[in-house]
């Protein structure tokens, strides 16, 4: 893959000289260029959003410096910013709604039904405390990566579907023009 920072420089030449005509191009160009800059990005374990925000705001402010005149520069760079938001937020909720599962399902005392269903786990197999603190440690891993992996799948899905959006528009607008202009 190229380099993300050659693809920001190339971008920002473009904008520079204005080769770029339209709204429409520019804005799609800028998202595509920050879903690249998303999936390029390493994030860490902790503040995920966090750091997708700091990369998105980083470029977002070298291409406004650019051409602060084309305007769809700065609405897509903020739209994004919003599909990260809101991508965490989805996250989060579902993970404390989980929690929240496990909390009640935990309190509540076992049905006569459920008790007799169970079989004895530790009877059956004999587990070594090394073993069963390891698998536990990465089970704990596997899951922070997968939440992270989760993050950025969820964040790129939805700047596709911008892009689609963003291509689509006009064709949309025109399909519906007929009946906005013939409506009493």
């Amino acid at each position: 893959m190229p380099d993300t920072q050659a693809l920001v420089n190339d971008f920002l030449n473009k904008l520079k000289k204005r080769k770029i005509e339209g709204s429409q191009a520019t804005a799609r160009q800028t998202a595509e260029l920050l879903r690249s800059v998303i999936s390029q990005q390493r994030v860490p374990y902790t503040n995920q959003a966090g750091a997708l925000i700091d990369a998105v705001k980083a470029v977002g402010e070298q291409l406004i410096a650019a051409n602060p005149v084309e305007l769809a520069v700065g609405n897509i760079v903020r739209h994004v910013l919003h599909i990260i938001r809101e991508e965490d937020l989805s996250l989060t909720t579902a993970a404390i709604a989980a929690v929240a599962a496990a909390a009640r399902s935990t309190l509540r005392p076992p049905s006569l039904q459920t008790l007799l269903e169970e079989t004895p786990v530790s009877a059956a197999v004999p587990r070594t405390s090394s073993s069963g603190g390891d698998s536990e440690g990465k089970s704990k891993s596997a899951d922070k990566s997968s939440r992270s992996r989760k993050l950025k799948h969820d964040v790129i899905e939805a700047v596709n579907e911008l892009i689609q959006d963003i291509v689509t528009c006009h064709e949309q607008i025109a399909e519906q023009a007929v009946e906005h202009i013939h409506q009493k």
